[in-house]
């Protein structure tokens, strides 16, 4: 995924892979995060005011099943670097402890 904050709007975007034309645009609760949708799946979110709160982020994880996590840590890498795109790539997650055992 690709994320930028822009300090200047307050602004997180992240894009997740290849774009086509959305369906249409969601608007999460709080009114600060947008999500482009294609076919039922998040193309790019809008968070803004990012420098004040993530918390909208985990309305979108878990609308559109996504790893709130690792947007959160996409979230902070953009923030500590404004105004430079990030690229980032998250795994899936290793499973420790009795979840390997099984």
């Amino acid at each position: 995924m690709k994320v930028d904050y822009d300090s200047e709007g307050h602004s997180l975007l992240f894009e997740f892979g290849a774009f086509g034309k959305d369906d249409h645009t969601e608007e999460m609760a709080t009114g600060e995060c947008f999500v482009w949708v294609l076919d039922g799946h998040a193309t790019s979110i809008q968070l803004l005011d990012a420098d004040r709160s993530l918390e909208p982020l985990d309305e979108v994880a878990e609308r559109f099943a996504l790893d709130v996590d690792a947007l959160r840590a996409a979230a902070q890498a953009a923030l500590a670097a404004p105004d430079r795109e990030i690229t980032i790539e998250v795994g899936a997650r290793r499973l420790v402890g009795a979840e390997a055992k099984a």
